[in-house]
């Protein structure tokens, strides 16, 4: 479990690869987890559209970039877990390692997050810059899909664990 949550994120991303390439089909076939990923990927293409109407992903890179940027600094991928970094994969997503930047995060990428499903600091989080770029009711709809999207991500983390831990059992 120590790889999946306090390991550095390079081996997380290695232990989510690992899970993937092992279970990657057989999570794929359960129907709880088909269904989760199926809604995660509904409300993260909303959530998704909302931020590319708001301009964040320009808008946070560039941020990240100045001296001193906050929200996608680098010590920001230690955010992620394996356990997420899993959900990126079953959806279709790499989570591509950007070793580009030190001071940024490793999955910023050119156009923002490379991560389709983000952690929770990441969906929970934001700065007064965007809060002062944006109105009240984007604001509101920006919160309102981040809480849903989160809600679903926290269902299908537990299901997945879940499963993880059955298949354990059945191997001992």
């Amino acid at each position: 479990m120590q790889a999946y949550y306090t390991a550095p994120v390079a081996r997380r991303l290695a232990a989510a690869r690992h899970l993937y390439r092992d279970h990657g089909q057989d999570l794929a076939r359960d129907p709880a987890i088909r269904s989760g990923l199926a809604g995660i990927r509904r409300l993260a293409a909303d959530l998704e559209e909302q931020m590319q109407a708001m301009d964040m992903g320009r808008r946070c890179s560039a941020c990240a970039a100045r001296a001193g940027g906050g929200c996608c600094s680098a010590v920001m991928a230690d955010n992620t877990d394996a356990i997420l970094l899993l959900i990126n994969l079953l959806l279709g997503g790499d989570p591509g390692w950007q070793e580009d930047s030190p001071a940024e995060c490793a999955f910023l990428g050119r156009e923002g997050c490379t991560l389709a499903v983000k952690p929770i600091f990441c969906l929970n989080y934001n700065c007064s810059q965007i809060r002062e770029a944006a109105g009240r009711g984007e604001m509101e709809t920006l919160e309102r899909l981040a809480g849903r999207l989160l809600s679903a991500q926290t269902g299908v983390e537990r299901t997945i664990l879940e499963w993880l831990g059955r298949q354990e059992a059945e191997e001992i």
